[in-house]
Order: structure tokens, then C-alpha cells, then sequence
């Protein structure tokens, strides 16, 4: 399934392409950032949209993930934040 994230430092998009792969973080809304926990695991990239500059907060990041990790992703509370590690 194809996911759209937005990123809680949309700067990272500077550094992802098409093709790459990435760990999916999330912190839910009212927890602290050592609290993050793994969404995705080996995600592929599939777009990134808008880039770092965006400053009309149109920016994201589109991830390929399997329904029960979309369903973690889209499921997150209200004012969590997402986090990408890229893979080498």
C-alpha cells in the first residue's frame, strides 16, 4: 500500500530518492522522543513530494508498506511525529 508521511523534520526529504529504504519511527502524540517506536521496518521510498523548502507544509514522503504497517502508520493519534532512518 502506498502511505503518505509526513515527517516531523521535513529537511530529511533532502536525502531520500525513489528506490531507497528507511525505517518508519513514530513518537505518538504526548510521549517523549526516547519513546519511538518502529512502524516499518525496510520501507521502500516510493515519492518524495515538496522536498525540505516547502514551507506550506505540503512536503511528504510516500512509503510502499504492507496493510498492517499502514494501518500503524494512519492509525497514530493526532500530533505524533514520524521519523525516517535511511538504510545503506
Amino acid at each position: 500500500m502506498g502511505v503518505p508521511v509526513r515527517l516531523a523534520e521535513p529537511a530529511a526529504l533532502a536525502v531520500l530518492r525513489p528506490g531507497a529504504r528507511v525505517d518508519l519511527l513514530v513518537v505518538p502524540a504526548g510521549r517523549t522522543p526516547v519513546e519511538a517506536a518502529l512502524v516499518a521496518s525496510g520501507a521502500l521510498v516510493l515519492d518524495v513530494v515538496g522536498g525540505g523548502d516547502a514551507a506550506d507544509g505540503s512536503s511528504a514522503l510516500y512509503l510502499a508498506l504492507r496493510p498492517d504497517q499502514a494501518q500503524r502508520a494512519v492509525g497514530q493519534p493526532e500530533g505524533s511525529r514520524f521519523a525516517v532512518v535511511v538504510r545503506g
